[in-house]
């Protein structure tokens, strides 16, 4: 199978909010994370689900109409019998993507595909609209992550929770955590299917260790930068800032891109595509890696005029 996917606006932070919790979710945006996603499964208590819709669904009102953050509703899976009134009370205009936890394979992709097609028709939106966003949780779905992402051009972005000795993926494959290595193979394989995809920003986690230890947080949100992640998740708002600058270029990054480029563009105008530039040999590939980290650059508000062409 091909096809074309949309473009996918990178996604550096994606902050959860309950969605049984209106105020948070309205507060939510002045956090300053690139996305949020008001949460239906996890944090949402059985008994309070049916009536939290409504609430994310006037969250989704409000705060989509901001334009920024962009905002996503994790539902509950198929499995649950949940997820289709989950999508029916909150599709609307200001819904970016949908997440869907578990995800296990291409099937449930698809009928998530066939239920969005029918509910932005009838909210009259433009078809193909609301991205999908797969979060990876146990063995099954690490297994068949490619085949997941593929099965829709819908999927513009993935997420796998692999951190942490609890949890989902911890229960479902059996590792304990403690040096990072256990779940290297996760992470790494995960990102590899992400990318052989078509997708460009996949996203990981850093809810496993203490919200207070920044110190340790930093470690791991670095750890899967290192993988190829562009993004992760986040569950307190004081992690917002460091994932921005573990994730998301420095000013002195974005300062050396454009003097390669401008270095690499000299010599080509001078007959060669290799020029030494700080100390360093560089030709046609850095230009292009310079080229892409700038156009991202640009995405994020805070580098939006920094990060073009002098």
């Amino acid at each position: 199978m091909s096809f074309k996917r949309p473009p996918q606006p990178p996604i550096r932070t994606l902050l959860y909010v309950p969605g049984n919790k209106l105020e948070w979710m309205r507060k939510a945006p002045k956090y300053g994370s690139d996305a949020l996603t008001f949460d239906l499964e996890d944090s949402v208590p059985p008994d309070q689900k049916t009536a939290s819709r409504a609430l994310v669904r006037q969250a989704v009102d409000e705060v989509g109409a901001l334009g920024r953050p962009r905002v996503l509703v994790r539902i509950n899976n198929f499995s649950t019998g949940r997820a289709e009134a989950d999508l029916e009370a909150t599709v609307a205009k200001g819904v970016f993507g949908v997440q869907l936890p578990k995800a296990e394979g291409a099937e449930e992709i698809r009928q998530l595909d066939a239920v969005l097609t029918r509910l932005e028709k009838q909210a009259g939106l433009p078809p193909g609209q609301i991205f999908i966003m797969p979060l990876i949780e146990n063995a099954i779905g690490v297994r068949n992550a490619y085949e997941t992402a593929m099965a829709s051009a819908r999927v513009g972005y993935m997420m796998v929770a692999a951190n942490g000795s609890v949890g989902d993926m911890a229960q479902s494959v059996g590792f304990r955590e403690s040096t990072g290595m256990e779940t290297s193979y996760i992470l790494g394989k995960v990102v590899l299917d992400a990318r052989a995809a078509g997708i460009t920003n996949p996203i990981s986690g850093l809810a496993s260790d203490p919200i207070h230890d920044l110190a340790a947080v930093r470690r791991r949100a670095e750890r899967l930068r290192s993988f190829g992640f562009m993004g992760t998740n986040l569950i307190h708002p004081s992690h917002v800032q460091l994932a921005h600058e573990v994730f998301g270029p420095a000013p002195a990054d974005i300062e050396y891109w454009k003097g390669l480029v401008e270095s690499v563009e000299q010599g080509e105008r001078n007959g060669t595509s290799a020029v030494v530039y700080k100390g360093k040999m560089v030709d046609i590939a850095h230009l292009n890696h310079a080229r892409e980290m700038l156009r991202l650059a640009q995405e994020y508000p805070e580098h939006s005029g920094s990060a073009g062409r002098k």
